[in-house]
């Protein structure tokens, strides 16, 4: 409106109508893979559908799943400032998590089919050598033991 020196109706209506765009917010993607990985993934979801086809019966039974993540401490961006201008045939923005985090600690989860199984959050400042492997599986093995 200042720009142009045009009423804010008008604005509006070119912006709106003639134009068809629309603020929206970007969507909040955790990780940008890299094709490597996303290959990785597909290869182990295709071994995985191989047992599946083999053994339904005790696929899920014996499965159990584990991951380790960083857990951010973070302030992250409102709504508001992610917004952006978008056409209604553009694709939805994204955002990785990319900002600078106020701090973090290494979470490593285990579940299975009925649910979670071990979690654990690793001390500040602890190097993650074979030993602290070892010692997360050896308390997997007994979180199974009882939960099983």
């Amino acid at each position: 409106m200042e720009e142009t020196g045009i009423s804010a109706g008008a604005v509006w209506t070119i912006i709106h109508e003639k134009l068809d765009v629309s603020m929206v917010s970007a969507r909040w993607v955790p990780r940008m893979l890299s094709p490597f990985q996303k290959d990785t993934c597909r290869q182990c979801c295709q071994e995985n559908l191989e047992l599946l086809t083999e053994d339904p019966e005790n696929f899920f039974q014996s499965l159990v799943i584990g991951d380790e993540t960083w857990v951010y401490h973070r302030d992250p961006e409102s709504k508001m400032e992610s917004m952006q201008w978008k056409h209604k045939t553009s694709p939805t923005p994204k955002k990785f998590g990319v900002e600078k985090p106020a701090g973090k600690v290494m979470a490593t989860v285990f579940w299975d089919e009925k649910g979670l199984l071990f979690l654990e959050f690793m001390p500040q400042k602890t190097t993650i050598t074979g030993q602290t492997y070892a010692n997360t599986i050896t308390a997997l093995h007994e979180a199974i033991k009882e939960n099983r």
